[in-house]
């Protein structure tokens, strides 16, 4: 199953060049500290409150669902052309938050943080997660080793939210959906199929995410593991030896990985695993855009995507 669901790094030396290219010189914190300060929005937050994570909502809660997530980027125009063109997206900016759509389905957010002087320009796309009690998950954070970067905070129609990051420092969004998570539905092309995260601890992780997010099985093969909730896949674990800095990484679906991939080169992103480099059939890679914003792409077969939106 790890083979199918994800795809193996080709080597130590080359993991540690991506973790240490991504770094955290844009710390994800930002996402909330950026948009919120003692319990009041600012601006780009306010802009944020006012996009829902669905224009559909279900009116229920699916724990440990990935539901949303947010580019934070030097350049969000640059950005945002880049996924357009690589993903058809449409990106709609208005302000200081542009909302991206697939199809007619808003997807993600994209909003600018400046690179501290002396700093490289880098990207990173952060993670919603949803749980049916913010509050209550935040206090769960930090009983098990977790720390609470900002929040909770009321946001509107976007819901409830707080910013954590787990006992590795990989950042990620807890958010309450107003209204309710998008309904369950296989992921289209250019959707999210769902997110991984890359630790070189991972029963340590598998306990705390089991805790905070109510994941109530973890299927393991080898180096890889799913995260699941009422027999739902929802997110994947990989054991990467000797990384000082984790990550959560989003996985999109793609029709072609070997096309996409090419045009992610000729668009000005870089491939850090291409498709037949990785014992996975060639339908996975790993990329980043043009600012250094890591993704997967994967080809996925119909009817398969049990964890995707």
């Amino acid at each position: 199953m790890a083979v199918q669901l994800g795809f193996f790094m080709k080597g130590v030396g080359m993991i540690k060049s991506v973790m240490c290219f991504v770094g955290a010189s844009i710390t994800a914190s930002v996402l909330l500290s950026g948009c919120a300060h003692f319990g009041k929005l600012s601006e780009v937050g306010t802009e944020m409150a006012q996009v829902p994570v669905t224009e559909n909502p279900s009116g229920q809660t699916f724990p440990g669902k990935f539901i949303w997530h947010d580019l934070v980027t030097p350049d969000p125009l640059s950005a945002g052309k880049f996924y357009e063109a690589l993903f058809g997206w449409q990106i709609d900016y208005q302000g200081d938050y542009a909302v991206v759509h697939n199809g007619n389905k808003p997807i993600a957010g994209i909003l600018q943080v400046a690179p501290e002087e002396g700093q490289a320009r880098k990207g990173v796309w952060i993670p919603s997660v949803s749980v049916a009690d913010v509050d209550a998950a935040a206090q769960r954070v930090e009983a098990h080793g977790g720390s609470i970067l900002n929040g909770p905070v009321d946001m509107g129609q976007r819901g409830r939210a707080v910013m954590i990051s787990d006992p590795q420092r990989a950042d990620l969004v807890l958010l309450t959906a107003k209204g309710g998570d998008p309904a369950e539905a296989e992921a289209a092309i250019g959707d999210w199929l769902w997110d991984e995260i890359w630790t070189d601890d991972p029963d340590r992780m598998e306990a705390f995410y089991s805790q905070v997010l109510g994941y109530d099985e973890v299927a393991s093969t080898n180096n890889y593991g799913v995260f699941m909730h009422n027999d739902k896949w929802r997110a994947g674990i990989r054991h990467l030896q000797d990384t000082k800095h984790m990550l959560w990484i989003p996985v999109v679906r793609v029709a072609d990985p070997e096309a996409t991939a090419q045009r992610v080169k000729d668009l000005g992103g870089t491939v850090w695993v291409a498709p037949h480099e990785a014992p996975s059939n060639g339908n996975t890679a790993l990329i980043g855009d043009p600012a250094g914003a890591l993704l997967l792409i994967q080809q996925w077969p119909t009817q398969a995507s049990k964890g995707g939106l």
